[in-house]
């Protein structure tokens, strides 16, 4: 497993207020990273749902339309330049927000992607298809989400949730790489199966140990402390509010109790209800013990 690295970053805009701050927070970290940003506006072919009632009508997208979003994301581009003095870099693309997403990040070789997400509740969120949580689940690269309620930047205060899943280990290094470039502090959150006997107990305390062990060994202040009920999500967005932490360090295959599921996968509920930026990071077959890698 490779070290995490920022070298690109990738922030699809749609010019919401929360779209925009997204671009806040990638700037201010591509500006300590001494990253690139690559702004991309999707137009959506909205036509193209009609095409198997009506296949005849052709539909494109007014010349005038695309060069107007163009000289919008460079004012953008150019501002960033300006405050950040971060490279951006434009995209215009036409065609699905999901599909073009995927599409750049790899095209690009994009190391983050930033999203902004107005969240979900009720039905919408069980059946959730939005663009940000589809994003998170299938992008080749860690996705960062941010709700309009995020207005701080930088983070000082790292969440690390650690469950008993086999890749739960694997966003130890990505915590530990942020938090030495933010100057921040870890805390590791113990989420261990509410039936656990005594021996399993401890030998999950063994593993939270060992994840603050190595975080001290890199020289990044880290605590640790562990809850136990029913739906893990809920208990990881309560500490996080509880704790006044800015930033949550969560895998994307992480799992839920029963109870939890009814709800909505662990990665889904946080990323919906999370008042502060989630980095969703995607497991990597094979590889256990990943926070042992130099970076």
């Amino acid at each position: 497993m490779k070290p995490f690295a920022l070298k690109k970053i990738l922030i699809p805009i749609d010019f919401s207020e929360t779209s925009l701050l997204a671009i806040e927070h990638a700037a201010f970290a591509a500006q300590l990273y001494k990253a690139d940003l690559v702004l991309l506006h999707v137009v959506e072919k909205y036509w193209e749902k009609f095409s198997v009632i009506t296949p005849e009508i052709q539909v494109d997208v007014p010349v005038d339309f695309m060069e107007s979003i163009e000289k919008k994301l460079e004012e953008m581009a150019g501002d960033i330049r300006s405050k950040y003095g971060v490279k951006s870099d434009c995209i215009t693309a036409v065609g699905s927000i999901f599909s073009e997403v995927m599409n750049i990040s790899k095209e690009k070789e994009v190391d983050l992607i930033v999203m902004g997400t107005h969240g979900a509740s009720g039905i919408a969120e069980f059946f959730i298809g939005s663009n940000t949580y589809k994003v998170v689940t299938k992008a080749p690269c860690p996705v960062l989400s941010v709700q309009g309620t995020t207005t701080k930047f930088g983070y000082k205060d790292i969440l690390l949730p650690i469950d008993d899943s086999m890749h739960s280990r694997q966003k130890v290094n990505h915590a530990v790489v942020l938090a030495k470039q933010f100057a921040s502090k870890i805390h590791v959150l113990g989420l261990p199966d509410k039936d656990f006997d005594e021996v399993e107990m401890k030998v999950f305390e063994v593993k939270l140990t060992q994840i603050q062990e190595y975080a001290h060994k890199c020289g990044v202040l880290c605590d640790k402390a562990s809850v136990i009920g029913t739906n893990q999500a809920k208990m990881t967005l309560d500490y996080a509010n509880s704790h006044q932490t800015d930033l949550i360090v969560i895998m994307t295959d992480q799992e839920e109790s029963i109870t939890g599921r009814l709800l909505g996968t662990y990665a889904q509920q946080v990323v919906n209800h999370s008042k502060i930026p989630v980095m969703s990071i995607h497991p990597v077959l094979g590889v256990t013990k990943a926070w042992e890698a130099p970076y």
